[in-house]
């Protein structure tokens, strides 16, 4: 992922929340639900991250006592969150996808 396509993701995110975004921005809205449904079925600790620092706006700090994780951890499922979401932002067409092979990821079944 570039440091563009990297910044892009970040500002969705971001700006996910706000209704008139998400009227403008189906592509990137379907991509964040996409996102936090397969993290939802598959992993607690980038799910929850996706909802308090993206969702709830909580600061670093506070995410990673919430979740009970260090740094460490905190930065890598970060990385793994940005970059799934913008894999799937790059096939439903809200971002270029130069830089992604065709991915397709597992159904996870509850």
């Amino acid at each position: 992922m570039t440091r563009e396509q990297r910044e892009q993701t970040r500002q969705a995110l971001r700006r996910f929340g706000t209704r008139q975004w998400a009227r403008s921005n189906r592509n990137w809205a379907d991509a964040i639900e996409k996102t936090l449904a397969y993290y939802d079925a598959a992993d607690p600790i980038r799910s929850g991250l996706l909802r308090l620092r993206y969702f709830e706006k909580r600061s670093e700090e506070e995410t990673l006592e919430r979740l009970h994780i260090g740094r460490t951890t905190y930065l890598k499922a970060q990385q793994d969150l940005l970059s799934t979401v913008a894999v799937y932002a790059a096939q439903s067409g809200a971002l270029p996808d130069k830089q992604f092979p065709k991915v397709r990821f597992p159904r996870w079944e509850a």
